[in-house]
């Protein structure tokens, strides 16, 4: 912990982006709010400039593209855009850059962003915006048990304060206007923090919501509160959430074998079609009715929203060092991936949850490339490839076969493939990778696009199903069997035309397939009997037999 946090009171720069700043008033001591927060850099723009030389030539519109990216604006050349440059002539550029802001002592700046959830055993900020020059604010942290029956945490909450426990957090008044103190939310004792958690197992929910009490001591001004409690974060909607997560170690894994290779799996229980927030995703517009149709009728082909293994391989022989969640996303030897791709997202999308999920559980994603450290381990070192490979399949072999084995590693991918929040990004990256990925493309040797061709539920749904499992083959695959329809219909075409005179003759059929009108379904069933059927991949004609036949597919 640095200096700074170890003082009672932590001073701003009063001109933070997090919350309007008040008026003082004198002989007044007035608490604004308090809140949870976390550390974020102060960032504001400075003017750079730099005289650039042209190498080969070329536009000034051209040399300021190379200037172009994140973090910049206003970029400007001492010269117009249309200007031609000859090689080794330079233009005088400027704009403006986005650095962190610093200190009048020169060390750097930072604001505060209010939070709204966080885990036990993490740090926090808890952050006082206070109008007033004298006396001593005091803040205690409670636990609304809501409808459960009993709380958690004894009231008021204890946490560290560096290396002491406390239960209250103490500031001194001194007209500075906004406080802050880090804090961890957890007892000092190893065993306080076992009862908390042995608490939260017996929520279904692994819960607790919190929130501020305060009192102003030690002033003879008038103090004023938003109301009589003196509380903060007390309503509905505002309370703070704080979660324990187990890392999965409840989870059972197994040792199984494919292909004469061992490795450990999780088979899962939660099929797609019954995943429970359907109507919220419906009604919220981020899924159709007709997209929910296509998912559950493919995904009898596919995995368990929580199904999690690394026994398998990749084409070159390499061991993946997992496989997870319904599309089966994997994480090649070189800790790349489809799945690392999807927790990268699901990092910025849901900071908070992929720390808890992921981060304190061992596992990183950074630049694309997933890691784990075990977290019990101080001394561990983050590993991925075949490194972390072998080390989540070091318990199994065949001697243990069919049996429960330890896998610390890879039980948290199972707690975090299970969570609701985590499921909503497996449902929502299956309707993106169809209607952003699959229906664009363009099928081999054709100028129309897969949307084109495939009105129905069905022919969307076979794409789909095999784009997750063989991508590189969809296009040269569809584009085979249009290769097959138009060849046979041409053939017959041509037979038919043999009876017919001149001027009585058929044309051929349109390569155009917005232009078969009220032919188009009898058209794409055609296709797709021949593409469901003779699609490459593992039991591609028995996956489009389930597809036919799945009620939810039917028109």
């Amino acid at each position: 912990m640095s200096e700074e946090q170890e003082k009672d009171d932590y001073s701003v720069n009063p001109n933070q982006k997090t919350f309007d700043i008040p008026h003082q008033v004198d002989h007044e001591v007035n608490v604004v709010k308090i809140y949870f927060a976390k550390q974020v850099p102060k960032m504001v723009w400075e003017t750079k400039e730099e005289t650039y030389t042209v190498k080969g030539g070329g536009l000034v519109s051209d040399v300021k593209k190379k200037y172009e990216k994140k973090g910049r604006r206003n970029i400007q050349a001492d010269q117009a855009d249309s200007v031609k440059l000859k090689a080794k002539e330079s233009v005088k550029m400027t704009w403006e850059e986005e650095v962190q802001a610093k200190k009048a002592d020169g060390s750097l700046d930072f604001d505060f962003e209010r939070i709204n959830s966080t885990t036990i055993k993490k740090k926090v900020w808890v952050v006082a915006n206070c109008e007033g020059a004298s006396g001593k604010l005091s803040v205690e942290i409670y636990e609304n048990k809501l409808k459960n029956a009993e709380n958690i945490y004894e009231n008021p909450v204890k946490f560290l304060d560096g290396e002491e426990e406390k239960n209250k957090i103490e500031f001194t008044i001194n007209g500075t206007l906004v406080y802050a103190k880090e804090i961890t939310m957890r007892p000092k004792s190893d065993e306080d923090l076992k009862k908390l958690i042995d608490k939260f197992n017996k929520r279904d929910d692994k819960n607790a919501f919190l929130y501020f009490k305060a009192e102003v001591t030690g002033t003879e001004d008038e103090v004023k509160f938003p109301d009589e409690t003196h509380e903060f974060l007390n309503k509905d909607n505002e309370r703070f959430e704080i979660r324990y997560c187990n890392c999965g170690n409840n989870y059972d894994i197994t040792c199984t074998r494919y292909s004469k290779r061992y490795g450990p799996a999780y088979w899962g229980s939660k099929k797609l079609e019954n995943y429970s927030d359907w109507d919220t995703l419906i009604e919220d517009k981020k899924i159709t009715d007709e997209e929910k149709a296509i998912l559950v009728g493919m995904s009898e082909n596919e995995g368990k929203l929580d199904s999690v293994q690394s026994y398998d391989w990749d084409l070159s022989g390499e061991q993946m060092i997992v496989t997870a969640g319904a599309m089966q996303k994997t994480v090649d030897h070189t800790g790349k991936g489809e799945f690392t791709t999807q927790v990268e997202e699901f990092k910025a999308q849901h900071p908070e949850k992929y720390d808890e999920l992921f981060v304190s559980c061992g596992w990183t994603v950074d630049s694309g490339i997933l890691y784990y450290k075990d977290p019990a381990d101080p001394k561990s070192e983050k590993i991925t490839g075949n490194t972390l490979s072998n080390k989540i399949r070091e318990n199994c072999k065949e001697s243990l076969f069919g049996k429960t084995v330890e896998c610390k590693p890879l039980q948290p991918i199972v707690n975090a493939v299970i969570d609701k929040v985590f499921q909503e990004k497996q449902v929502l990256d299956f309707i993106k990778r169809l209607k952003e990925v699959v229906l664009p493309l363009t099928p081999t040797g054709y100028s129309y696009k897969l949307s084109d061709y495939l009105k129905s539920k069905l022919g969307k749904a076979t794409a789909l199903d095999h784009h997750i499992n063989r991508p590189g083959y969809v296009q040269d695959d569809f584009g085979s069997a249009l290769d097959r329809f138009f060849a046979k219909k041409d053939a017959n075409t041509a037979k038919e035309n043999k009876a017919k005179k001149e001027g009585e003759k058929l044309e051929k059929i349109s390569r155009n397939p917005g232009e078969w009108g009220d032919m188009h379904g009898k058209y794409e069933q055609e296709i797709l009997d021949d593409y469901g059927n003779k699609r490459r991949g593992t039991d591609m004609d028995k996956r489009y037999e389930k597809m036919e036949k799945n009620a939810n597919l039917s028109s």
